[in-house]
C-alpha cells in the first residue's frame, strides 16, 4: 500500500473501527511543540502555527490600500471602503519595521486588528503580505475546496500527495507523542498522508469515555493492537496519545475571548506547556465568504477580525516573549474577493489575498514583490487583486530560516530573493 495515498492514520484509526465506535477517543485542539514546552526532547526550531481564515477573507480589507493613489478602491466599494484615516497606519514611523520593496503606507490595517497592531506590530514581529496567495502559474481556482487543498498541499501538482505540514514534521523526524494536531474533527489537507498528526477538536474531552472503568477499558484497547501492522501501530500510538494528553491541563491561561477560536488558541498554549511534543499545529477560523452584507467596519466581518484580533493577542501575551521567540505563526486564506463589491454589499471570490506572519524572529514590516500602482476593476484580473507575492516563498522562507527545513514546497521555483522576513 502506498502510504501517501491512503494510509491508516490515526483519525481513521478513530472513525474506521468497532473500538472507535464503542470508546470515543476525542480530539483536542491545535497545538505545536516548543523547546520550552518540551524540555525532554526540544525542539531544533520554532513550533509552527497555521491558522487558516477559510472561504476566502478579503484581503482588501485586512490590509486596505490607504496611498493617495487609491482613491479608486474607495470608488469601486462606495459602502464597504476603509478610508485611510480608519485604517491602522503600516508606515516607516514604526522603525521597528522593514519595507523593503517601497512599501511604507501603501496598505493599512484593518482597526478591528488594534490589539495585534499595539503589540506585535508596534515591536516589529509582524510581517504584513498583501497581494499573496497561490500564483496563477500553479492555479487560478475560485473554488473555495479546490483552492483550499492546493494551499495546503502547496501545490496544484497532483504528483504531490501529502501536506506541506505533514512533510514539515517528517524531516524534522519528529519524535513526540503528538507531533502535529489540528483543532478540527477531520484532519486537513494540511496533514494528508500522515501518521501522526491528530485532530483533536476539543482538549478537555480528549481520552478514552464510553466505559464503566476507563482503566480496564485502555488495558483491553492496548491488548487489542498489541500486534504487528499498521492498524495496531497506529492504534498503539493513538492510545498512548490519549493517555499522555489526559494529563495536561486544560484550564490554563486567562485573557482568551470566548469564541470557538478563543478556546481553540488556548488549548494550544495549554499544549505548548505540556511534554507532548508537538511541532505543528493547524486552527480554522472560518466564515469569511461574505457575498453580502460584508460591512467591513460592522457586521460579520468585522466581527470575524474581531474574533481573530482577540484571540491571538490572548495567546502572545499567555506564550510571553520567551514563548513567542520559539513560535511562529502564519496566517492564510485560500484567496481573496473581487476588488469592487457587488449588488449587495457584499465582495464575490477574488484572487490575491493578505497573509500575515507573526513571531518573535520574524522581522516585522510590509513585504511583497510588487503592489499595484492603482486598484482597479481589471478584465485581465476578472474583477481581482492579482497574487503578486507566492505565499509559499515567504512561508519556505520562515521555515528554512527558523525551523532549518528545506523542501517543504517541492514544486516552488527559487529564480526570486528572500523577502526578509528574518531578524
Amino acid at each position: 500500500m502506498n502510504v501517501l495515498e491512503k494510509p491508516t492514520t490515526r483519525r481513521r484509526f478513530l472513525a474506521g473501527t468497532g473500538v472507535a465506535a464503542a470508546a470515543t477517543i476525542a480530539a483536542s485542539s491545535t497545538t505545536t511543540q516548543l523547546a520550552f514546552a518540551t524540555p525532554q526532547n526540544p525542539s531544533t526550531g520554532d513550533a509552527m502555527i497555521v491558522v487558516f481564515l477559510r472561504f476566502g477573507a478579503d484581503g482588501l480589507s485586512h490590509a486596505p490600500p490607504i496611498g493617495a493613489a487609491f482613491d479608486s478602491y474607495r470608488s469601486l466599494r462606495p459602502t464597504i471602503h476603509i478610508r485611510p484615516d480608519q485604517a491602522l497606519p503600516l508606515d516607516s514611523s514604526n522603525t521597528n519595521a522593514a519595507f523593503p520593496q517601497g512599501l511604507s503606507g501603501v496598505v493599512g490595517l484593518h482597526p478591528a486588528l488594534r490589539g495585534l497592531y499595539d503589540t506585535v506590530w508596534r515591536s516589529g514581529n509582524m510581517a504584513v503580505l498583501p497581494a499573496s496567495g497561490m500564483p496563477d502559474a500553479e492555479s487560478r481556482s475560485r473554488s473555495h475546496f479546490l483552492a483550499q487543498y492546493n494551499m495546503e498541499i502547496g501545490t496544484a501538482s497532483t504528483d504531490v500527495r501529502t501536506g506541506w505540514l505533514t512533510r514539515l514534521n517528517n524531516a524534522q523526524d519528529a519524535s513526540g507523542v503528538v507531533p502535529g494536531a489540528a483543532t478540527m474533527s477531520d484532519s486537513p489537507a494540511l496533514y494528508r498522508g500522515s501518521l501522526d498528526a491528530l485532530s483533536v477538536p476539543r482538549l478537555n474531552n480528549f481520552g478514552v469515555s464510553g466505559f464503566p472503568n476507563r482503566s480496564d477499558a485502555f488495558e483491553a484497547l492496548n491488548l487489542l493492537h498489541r500486534g504487528p501492522g499498521q492498524l495496531n501501530q497506529v492504534g498503539r500510538a493513538t492510545l498512548t496519545a490519549a493517555d499522555a494528553l489526559r494529563s495536561v491541563d486544560a484550564s490554563g491561561g486567562s485573557g482568551y475571548p470566548d469564541t470557538r477560536f478563543g478556546d481553540d488558541m488556548r488549548d494550544v498554549a495549554n499544549l505548548l506547556r505540556s511534554n507532548v511534543g508537538l511541532i505543528t499545529a493547524t486552527v480554522n477560523l472560518s466564515g469569511w465568504d461574505h457575498h453580502s452584507g460584508q460591512g467591513t467596519l460592522a457586521g460579520e466581518f468585522n466581527r470575524l477580525t474581531t474574533e481573530l484580533n482577540d484571540g491571538l493577542v490572548a495567546f502572545i501575551s499567555d506564550l510571553g516573549p520567551a514563548g513567542m521567540n520559539e513560535t511562529t505563526i502564519v496566517i492564510m486564506t485560500e484567496f481573496g474577493r473581487t476588488i469592487d463589491e457587488n449588488g449587495d454589499q457584499g465582495t464575490d471570490h477574488g484572487r490575491g489575498g493578505t497573509s500575515f506572519v507573526i513571531g518573535g524572529g520574524i522581522q516585522g514590516g510590509v513585504f511583497g514583490y510588487d503592489y499595484p500602482d492603482v486598484i482597479a476593476d481589471s478584465d485581465d484580473n476578472r474583477r481581482a487583486l492579482p497574487v503578486l507575492t507566492d505565499y509559499r516563498k515567504a512561508f519556505d522562507e520562515v521555515v528554512r530560516g527558523r525551523v532549518g527545513v528545506s523542501g517543504s514546497f517541492p514544486t516552488l521555483g527559487n529564480q526570486l530573493p528572500d523577502l526578509g522576513l528574518l531578524r
